[in-house]
């Protein structure tokens, strides 16, 4: 048997060079048999088993901790080590790390000659494990039986009660529903027995539930979700899918073999306490990621190695097949061979942004986990947690709904059933869009203001139209010209027969091509990800089925116009649902204008584009001010909070208000300075706020004040007056009337703090 190894992958960073993509199909080249994997730490082990199994080489781990080598035979062995790791005491035997005598790090010999920058060895034929370990331990390998199974390794999602507690749960709400929400009800039921997914749904269920509890405020729904009615009996979803008629399908339907995806939008400053709440109910971790090489810093490592740069050679991946030439040019080989190795290498680790797991079983006796934070963090990937039953649930920080809760914003039917206030429609018309969720970028101020949507159906469908895809496709400007076929404006009437969202495109394959609500899911994913293979069959039946109701030339036109527009085309549910939140904080701020205004640049910070909407608004700025360091509104009219000042910051924010509360208001600069000593606040902060205007109520010659922080630290006596005339090299008393600040100065000032002038152009 011949084995490769002992081999180091990239996920011990710094350490190696081969990635576990590359380790396989090099083994394989060079025949053989195994591959025996070693590291001081499990990352590595679902996928190096996993791709082992799949290409049919046995795969031997060796587990190095401290000064021993543990040599583990199987997955029961594995799950003892994996407690081993995370800190829980076990018996296991062990060997002497130097049985060991070198490990294989570079996956070629011309990439270790040409880096040669980590000790170890390179992949060669004919030259196994015997060359690099101890007889006794190679012949220890040779007799042992190795089986690892992944299935052994099965987790699975918290048991939450199932089909009967999910069908209980809804039972209560049934007598209530008219009968064609029954009837959906049935077949959303149906689909969820039969994929087994009560348990997911349920503990989606249950993190909202405890969101709730926080005092968060949880998004109304996102994604495909939305669509289902069973999600929004429980309470997960807000938006009523019959109403907006909405797929389940699109959601969740018998051909998929995989868990639905229910993402949680929640209040930014409750997310951690929200998951401080689900460890009392559950066993939690974050979710490891990698940080990995992409093209840019491969050329500038490559550049580091062969002090060359051939980057414009290549096209991009650089792994792609139209990059192979350049290693059959003798000039480019060397540059290939590096680039093709290091694309994809993990440089660093991270940790997902939203994704969480959960348990019900103890996570440290089943998995490997980094154990240095206050919420642990799995040592594998998604896609390595989903192989052992783990599913990832995101809880995603909005600050939209955080900008609601300081509006007192609660969900009731009168937000649900009153969305057509006209002053939010002219507002987003207007382009008017800075703090509106889902409108604030460049393109969409463009787009709202040709669209000008007049009503709730017009907003969703901007929301879905705001991507480039739908611009340079020309679904945008068909969908302002209304010049679609007729038949297709009796389909499509909402969106004047232009196919803007993938249930449109599930719609027509079902209404014209025939095709059953599953088959017509499989149809949208097939086309917008160009996989001709699954299209071909669903291609026939639809053109067929389209001929006989629109003729043959016009059901291929169709095919082709579905073609072009699909892989534009946008989730409906998604849309709606976000199209809520962008509605309530737009009448938000239609109402409250300035305080709205004060709060986000609260969350976001200030910009130019925000100055000069405020403006359009015909609402008066005033730079920040020392005794309303968190800003203040009255009548159109905002005073900027502190913190917007470079170099100052919300903790110094805090402070001063805290000291105004405590002491009062500042009566003079030089109270302020007397005092900032015992709440923190450092010189280079006052300057800063200094340049800022912030003392602008005591003495507006900006100049001044810079030399009068020494003169106050100094307590101003006759002796510190003498000593800063001779720091100067004047009389400070007469020094006083030269020093002025001209309008160049505070535009400097500003343009240094701000990034732009507030004061002078706020009187413009």
């Amino acid at each position: 048997m011949k084995i490769l190894g002992p081999v180091v992958t990239s996920k011990s960073i710094g350490k190696s060079y081969i990635q576990l993509r590359d380790l396989i199909p090099l083994a394989k080249k060079f025949h053989y048999d195994g591959i025996a994997l070693f590291e001081d730490h499990p990352k590595s082990w679902i996928s190096f088993i996993s791709l082992c199994n799949k290409y049919k080489l046995k795969p031997i781990i060796l587990f190095e901790k401290g000064d021993r080598i543990y040599v583990p035979k199987n997955s029961n062995d594995l799950k003892k080590l994996i407690k081993f790791y995370n800190g829980i005491e076990i018996k296991f035997p062990s060997i002497e790390k130097d049985y060991i005598l070198k490990k294989i790090v570079y996956p070629t010999k011309r990439f270790s000659e040409l880096t040669n920058d980590i000790e170890g060895d390179y992949i060669k034929k004919d030259y196994g494990i015997e060359n690099y370990v101890d007889k006794r331990l190679y012949n220890y390998i040779i007799k042992t039986k190795f089986d690892y199974k992944i299935s052994e390794f099965y987790i699975g999602i918290p048991k939450m009660g199932g089909f009967k507690k999910l069908y209980e749960t809804i039972l209560p709400l049934i007598s209530k529903l008219p009968d064609n929400y029954v009837e959906r009800l049935r077949s959303e039921l149906e689909v969820i027995r039969k994929l087994n997914v009560s348990d997911y749904i349920l503990s989606v269920k249950k993190i909202i539930d405890i969101a709730k509890k926080t005092g968060s405020l949880v998004g109304p729904g996102r994604g495909s979700a939305v669509g289902s009615l069973v999600a929004y009996l429980l309470g997960i979803t807000l938006i009523d899918p019959i109403k907006y008629n909405l797929y389940f399908e699109r959601f969740l339907n018998v051909s998929r073999q995989e868990l639905p995806d229910i993402d949680i939008d929640v209040e930014s400053e409750k997310r951690d306490l929200i998951i401080e709440n689900l460890s009392r109910e559950f066993e939690i971790a974050q979710v490891r990621t990698y940080v990995k090489m992409k093209s840019k810093s491969v050329f500038k490592k490559l550049k580091e190695f062969l002090e060359v740069d051939y980057s414009n050679r290549f096209k991009k991946p650089i792994r792609s097949p139209e990059n192979i030439h350049l290693y059959k040019n003798p000039q480019f080989k060397d540059y290939y061979i590096l680039a093709f190795y290091l694309e994809g290498l993990e440089i660093a680790e991270s940790v997902h942004a939203a994704g969480i797991i959960l348990s019900d079983k103890p996570l440290k006796d089943h998995i490997p986990l980094d154990l240095s934070r206050k919420v642990s963090i799995t040592l594998w990937e998604m896609d390595e947690l989903k192989e052992i039953g783990i599913e990832k649930f995101d809880l995603l920080s909005l600050d939209t709904l955080s900008l609601l809760k300081k509006f007192d914003f609660k969900y009731s039917k009168y937000h649900f059933q009153n969305l057509n206030n006209k002053k939010v429609y002219e507002i987003i018309s207007k382009g008017l869009t800075e703090g509106i969720f889902q409108l604030e970028s460049n393109l969409a101020k463009k787009l709202a203001k040709k669209l000008k949507p007049k009503n709730f159906d017009e907003l969703y469908i901007l929301l879905a139209l705001n991507r480039p895809g739908p611009l340079n496709s020309g679904m945008f400007d068909e969908y302002l010209e209304g010049n679609s076929k007729e038949y297709l404006k009796k389909l499509l009437s909402e969106t004047k027969g232009v196919i803007i969202f993938q249930e449109q495109v599930m719609y027509l394959a079902q209404k014209l091509g025939g095709l059953t609500p599953y088959e017509s899911d499989n149809f949208r994913k097939a086309i917008a990800k160009k996989n001709v293979e699954k299209i071909e069959n669903l291609k026939s039946k639809f053109i067929s089925n389209a001929a006989k109701i629109i003729g043959i030339n016009e059901a291929k036109k169709l095919y082709s116009k579905i073609e072009n527009f699909a892989q534009y085309a946008f989730n409906k549910s998604h849309s709606v649902a976000y199209a809520h939140l962008s509605y309530w904080i737009t009448e938000i701020k239609s109402l409250h204008p300035e305080k709205f205004y004060l709060e986000y640049i609260k969350y976001k910070g200030f910009s130019f584009e925000l100055f000069n909407e405020i403006k359009l608004m015909n609402i008066n700025l005033d730079i920040p001010s020392i005794n309303h360091p968190i800003g203040l509104t009255k009548k159109n009219h905002i005073t900027l909070p502190l913190r917007i000042i470079k170099g100052v910051g919300e903790f110094a924010e805090k402070r001063i208000l805290e000291d105004i509360q405590k002491n009062g208001k500042y009566i003079s600069f030089e109270d302020f300075i007397k005092r900032s000593k015992n709440i923190g606040i450092t010189r280079n902060i006052i300057e800063q706020m200094i340049k800022g205007g912030t003392f602008d109520i005591f003495d507006k010659n900006r100049r001044k004040l810079f030399r009068k922080i020494s003169e106050i630290e100094m307590y101003a006596s006759e002796d510190s007056k003498k000593i800063l005339s001779n720091v100067f090299g004047e009389n400070i008393e007469n020094n006083d009337k030269k020093i002025t600040t001209s309008k160049e100065d505070i535009i400097n000032f500003e343009k240094e703090v701000f990034g732009f002038s507030i004061s002078i152009q706020s009187m413009s």
